[in-house]
C-alpha cells in the first residue's frame, strides 16, 4: 500500500508542477517614479547614476531599475528625470534617446536597428509625451546565445522611461511582451 501513495503523491505533484504558469505577473506601483508595470515574479530595485555628454552638456542623473527575471529572461523598467537641455528641443530629445537604445544594443551585441513610434503610455493625462520609440533585435546574451531584446522608451515631460524585455531567442512568448507592455502606465 505504500508504494502505492508514493506513486500518487509523485503524480499530484508532477501535474501541480505541470499546471503552474511560468510567469507569475503581479502589478507593482513605483511611487518615486509615478508608474505601474506587471512583471512576472518579485522584482528588486537599484538605483545606478549614469552619465553621458550631450552636445548642450553633461548629463549625470541618477537611473532607478525595477527588474526581475524568469529563467535567464529579464524584465526590466528603468525610470530617470532629464536635465531640461536633454529634452527640451527636438534634436536634443533625438540624441539623448539615442545614447539609451544604442546603450541597450551594445548590451546584446545587435547592429542599429531601425525604431518605430510607440502609442502613448496609458495614464499620460496632462503631461507631455516628448517622445515614444519602440524596437526589437536580435544579438546575443552573456552565454554566447542567441538573445532577443524587445524595448520601448518613453519620455514624459523630463523623464524617460526605458522597458526592457531581454531573453534567449524564442524563450520569452509574445503574448508575456503583450501583457508586459501593455501593462505599463503612469500613475497619478
Amino acid at each position: 500500500m505504500r508504494p502505492l501513495r508514493i506513486a500518487v503523491a509523485a503524480t499530484c505533484v508532477a501535474l501541480i508542477a505541470a499546471c503552474s504558469p511560468r510567469f507569475n505577473w503581479r502589478e507593482y506601483r513605483q511611487p518615486d517614479a509615478r508608474y505601474v508595470v506587471a512583471l512576472p515574479d518579485k522584482p528588486q530595485e537599484v538605483t545606478r547614476e549614469i552619465a553621458f555628454d550631450h552636445p548642450a552638456g553633461p548629463v549625470r542623473a541618477e537611473m532607478s531599475m525595477l527588474s526581475t527575471g524568469v529563467g535567464a529572461s529579464l524584465f526590466a523598467v528603468g525610470s530617470v528625470r532629464l536635465p531640461p537641455f536633454a529634452v527640451e528641443s527636438p534634436a536634443a530629445l533625438a540624441v539623448t534617446v539615442a545614447w539609451f537604445s544604442d546603450g541597450l544594443l551594445r548590451n546584446v551585441q545587435a547592429g542599429p536597428v531601425e525604431p518605430i513610434g510607440a502609442g502613448a503610455p496609458a495614464g499620460l493625462g496632462t503631461r507631455m509625451l516628448r517622445a515614444a520609440q519602440s524596437f526589437d533585435a536580435t544579438g546575443t546574451a552573456g552565454s554566447g546565445r542567441p538573445a532577443r531584446l524587445a524595448v520601448r522608451l518613453y519620455v514624459v515631460d523630463d523623464q524617460l522611461f526605458q522597458l526592457v524585455a531581454l531573453g534567449a531567442e524564442g524563450e520569452i512568448p509574445p503574448q508575456a511582451l503583450e501583457t508586459f507592455f501593455d501593462s505599463f502606465r503612469l500613475a497619478p
